[in-house]
């Protein structure tokens, strides 16, 4: 999707100020939206105005001044259930009280992980979610409260990877990320960093959004050929062959954000592992 002005220079509140977070915010002021960035921490940007708010802290919440369109892109602050219901339920419900008025949009950064397939089957915006965790139980629980608030797009990335997220580089660097020893596909979806940013923008802006997106490159791959492909870039020890748990995931697909004119700026593992190792 090739990025417009803003005719309307919305009003938008960006919750999470991560990589996601600020890339959003940055890129939706340089269309001419008039950006406020809520966060714990501080972080901040030129282009957007700054907020300090704690999810967990009702108080620490007031105040809020209008906004047209509120995108989550929160991380949970730990890997517990409570966590994650801090992210997904409770935090989203305490910003929507905060405002004086509800959003004609919030967008939710989600998770494929809300999908309980692990045959190596295809899924896309129409598959039940069925998770199987009790943390992928909360993200669906979240995704339906918001629905229910507000009009709500949720978008779900694959594994995100990028400047600041390369620990399998640095596993398969140091040879200890091994391989399945009986080649099992072990089917597994990515996504680069700037492209999961520029799809919750089209999702934050466009008419037509859809209900639900699945934020994923082109080319699903079994984790093995990712492991291999890193070795040999980084030229790394050969990776060792170990019996693994017979799991074979699932293959995403991006049908649902292409046709909203996004196009992967990184289509498969390969151009994204290239630009991030240089």
């Amino acid at each position: 999707m090739t990025e417009t002005a803003l005719a309307d220079s919305p009003s938008v509140l960006v919750v999470g100020a991560g990589d996601l977070g600020l890339g959003v915010a940055a890129t939706l002021a340089r269309l001419g939206a008039r950006v406020t960035t809520l966060n714990r921490s501080g972080r901040r940007i030129d282009e957007a105005t700054p907020r300090r708010g704690d999810l967990a802290d009702p108080r620490s919440l007031e105040g809020l001044g209008r906004a047209d369109l509120v995108v989550f892109t929160t991380a949970p602050p730990g890997r517990d259930t409570a966590a994650y219901r801090l992210a997904y339920v409770d935090g989203p419900r305490r910003i929507l009280a905060a405002l004086p008025a509800l959003p004609r949009r919030v967008v939710l950064t989600s998770t494929t992980g809300v999908y309980g397939v692990d045959d190596g089957s295809w899924v896309d915006v129409e598959s039940p979610t069925e998770p199987t965790r009790s943390r992928a139980e909360v993200v669906v629980e979240g995704e339906s409260a918001l629905r229910d608030a507000a009009p709500t797009v949720v978008v779900r990335p694959a594994g995100i990877y990028g400047p600041g997220r390369a620990r399998l580089i640095e596993r398969v660097h140091a040879g200890e990320e091994p391989v399945a020893a009986d080649g099992t596909p072990r089917w597994t979806n990515r996504i680069h960093r700037d492209d999961v940013v520029r799809a919750l923008v089209t999702a934050t802006t466009h008419a037509d959004a859809p209900p639900t997106l699945l934020a994923v490159d082109d080319e699903p791959t079994p984790r093995d050929d990712v492991i291999r492909y890193l070795a040999e870039r980084l030229e790394a020890p050969e990776p060792a062959s170990i019996d693994v748990p017979a799991t074979t995931g699932k293959r995403c697909r991006n049908g649902a954000l292409r046709r909203l004119g996004w196009i992967p700026r990184y289509p498969t593992y390969r151009e994204g592992y290239a630009d991030v190792i240089g």
